[in-house]
């Protein structure tokens, strides 16, 4: 309650400098010396109320007061963890599955905007990242990786359970970073994948790539039919 009563203090504070504030401005304190000090004084007790807030408030996890649990459940089956190709229309399917049906926690980077891609998975609330040069503040640069791969680790590393992955554009990220740093983006999600309970699916048009890129991409990632295989061992 200390770091409460503090924070409150320091707004009121605060509150009483900025009023103050607006009385210098006006002509009938304009010039007034004497508040110009006071306002300076009650500013800096205020900065002071709220470093004491902060500190009251950190201090009992530093002393392990609270307890953070982290969100956790049993695994479905480990054998399952790990990164998948396969055509556009069974990937879906597969991403569907426990996104609907199971309700396992899952995230699209898609080129599709959000309400577009949702729309056309039947999906409501399936967070989406929209890759795409269009100026728009849900779009990110298809050329940000870094931030992709940050972003990805950050929502694998949110709780302890099974969590989906929709890569949706990996030709399109190739075109426009490289064969080789799109490589290298797969292999690091393929080892986070495998480190916090995810399923990786990535659609891949075969058309799309010619024989040497396809050949890379696939040896990187294991075919969606050994997952369905997985999935009927884990059920046994």
């Amino acid at each position: 309650m200390t770091a409460f009563y503090s924070m409150i203090v320091a707004f009121i504070l605060v509150a009483v400098a900025e009023f103050m504030g607006v009385l210098l401005r006006t002509s009938l304190e304009y010039g007034n010396t004497i508040l110009l000090d006071v306002r300076s004084v009650i500013l800096t007790l205020g900065a002071l109320f709220l470093l004491a807030s902060s500190v009251a408030f950190y201090i009992p996890f530093v002393r392990d007061r609270y307890m953070i649990i982290k969100v956790a459940a049993e695994p479905r089956g480990m054998r399952r963890y790990g990164a998948y190709w396969g055509g556009r229309k069974e990937v879906y399917a597969k991403f569907q599955e426990p996104t609907k049906k199971e309700g396992i926690p899952s995230l699209a980077v898609t080129r599709d905007s959000p309400a577009m891609f949702r729309e056309k998975l039947g999906l409501t609330v399936t967070p989406v990242i929209w890759v795409s040069k269009v100026p728009n503040e849900d779009a990110v640069e298809p050329t940000r990786l870094p931030y992709f791969l940050e972003k990805l680790k950050a929502f694998l590393q949110s709780a302890d359970i099974d969590k989906v992955i929709l890569l949706d554009c990996v030709e399109y990220l190739m075109i426009e970073n490289g064969n080789q740093a799109v490589f290298k983006f797969l292999t690091n999600l393929k080892d986070l994948a495998l480190l916090n309970r995810e399923i990786l699916l990535v659609p891949v048009d075969k058309n799309a790539l010619d024989e040497k890129t396809l050949g890379l991409l696939t040896s990187a990632l294991s075919p969606i039919s050994l997952l369905e295989q997985r999935e009927r061992k884990t059920k046994e």
